[in-house]
């Protein structure tokens, strides 16, 4: 209905809009939707990516998503799609998976986003561990100014694909070879949206007479993990501990709500104690020298916190490598941080893809478009420069991106905002 009462503007060239950091594409997405290419309410987003991007700022104020400047700054690559659902701009998100990406498993379900009535932030109610373990739980009664959202999780799974799980560090995945694409092995729902000639004429169904933006982030074709072997194994496993939480015993609300507060509480902390940590030590790389549990406990952020004697000693450790170990000394204290925060149950991916399997989801991939009807606006990004997408093949990537959306919809109207 908002939809048929919103005169759209048609473009007869199919507007594509590249940007290096993923959450670039929303300022152009705010100016589709004021110069009435997409409408203001139910766009939906198809979503080519290694990763869900579906997280949101832990200390978004749900006011905010409403003054453009300041959400651009409170955006990351990880957390800028739903606050477009906050705000009503997309209704119905659809995450198009590679074979190696665990964080949610392929399904369809709806959820409430809105606006916490205890603390003014954006809160939702999917009990997904992917939401649980960023605290950003909260029970639909609880949030004000919501709506619906619906979540589709497909996969892209090329006929005849392989995959050992050699190179994804999903402590979730399957380790033994097997083939993907079986489905008598898998459960009918679940082999809906594992099958690609299936699940597209699904959304061919919904999208038909819909606004949609293709939205593609090239590390779908292939991706690292930039965290890595970052640090070594004390290090990593140091970190590991200051950031552990005990399992869900269970899904009740109540259990869920205990769990995100102490959760929230956690994260906040721990980015405190690594900013101040920045300030306090990130000067002294110059002349480093070797720091104390009694050193780190005068600083108020890290005396005052429920860190406990082990995760003090390994604060210390942390702190002592990136200040004495030449290897180390350039990672920002926050870098931890942010490391710290994807040691969760299901890792980032990190699957290099040889060139027959980016072929093969590329094949694949052209299948799904010829099946969906035309986008009204694609969204490209090339995450290469944090690490992401290989360096060395992300222009390739790109550039076949752009071929194919030519092949199959004539003229296009590139812009082009990165460096």
């Amino acid at each position: 209905m908002l939809i048929s009462m919103y005169k759209l503007r048609k473009s007869e060239s199919l507007p594509v809009h590249i940007v290096e950091q993923h959450n670039d594409v929303v300022p152009f997405i705010h100016r589709a939707i004021a110069s009435k290419l997409l409408p203001f309410h139910d766009i939906a987003i198809i979503h080519l990516d290694s990763h869900p991007d579906l997280l949101l700022p832990i200390n978004l104020d749900a006011d905010t998503v409403f003054k453009p400047q300041e959400l651009n700054e409170a955006l990351s690559i990880e957390n800028w799609l739903l606050p477009l659902t906050y705000a009503k701009h997309l209704n119905h998100i659809v995450w198009v998976k590679p074979p190696w990406a665990h964080q949610i498993q392929a399904s369809e379900q709806s959820f409430t986003i809105g606006k916490c009535l205890e603390s003014g932030k954006v809160r939702l109610s999917c009990k997904e561990n992917y939401f649980l373990t960023d605290g950003l739980f909260c029970p639909p009664q609880e949030l004000k100014d919501s709506c619906e959202v619906k979540l589709t999780v497909v996969e892209m799974l090329p006929e005849k694909w392989y995959d050992t799980d050699t190179s994804c560090t999903s402590s979730s995945a399957p380790q033994a070879q097997r083939r993907l694409n079986d489905g008598h092995q898998q459960e009918e729902s679940q082999a809906v949206f594992s099958t690609p000639e299936r699940w597209a004429v699904l959304l061919k169904d919904q999208l038909l007479d819909k606004p949609y933006i293709l939205d593609v982030d090239l590390d779908f074709f292939s991706t690292a993990n930039p965290f890595k072997n970052l640090l070594g194994h004390e290090e990593e496993r140091a970190l590991r501990n200051l950031y552990h939480y005990p399992a869900l015993q269970d899904t009740s609300d109540e259990t869920v709500i205990t769990f995100t507060k102490t959760r929230e509480k956690q994260i906040n902390e721990l980015e405190n104690i690594f900013t101040e940590l920045e300030i306090n030590l990130g000067t002294k790389r110059n002349h480093p020298c070797k720091v104390s549990v009694d050193d780190l406990t005068a600083m108020d952020v890290i005396g005052k916190s429920s860190l406990d004697i082990k995760q003090k000693d390994d604060l210390v450790l942390l702190c002592n490598s990136l200040l004495l170990n030449p290897a180390y000394r350039e990672i920002p204290f926050i870098q931890l941080h942010d490391f710290g925060c994807t040691l969760d149950d299901t890792e980032l991916p990190h699957h290099i893809s040889t060139p027959p399997e980016v072929h093969a989801l590329h094949s694949a991939f052209k299948k799904v478009l010829e099946v969906l009807p035309r986008p009204t606006v694609v969204t490209i990004s090339r995450s290469s420069t944090d690490g992401y997408c290989p360096v060395e093949t992300v222009d390739v990537y790109q550039n076949d991106v752009l071929k194919l959306l030519e092949n199959l919809y004539g003229s296009l109207k590139i812009s082009e905002d990165y460096e």
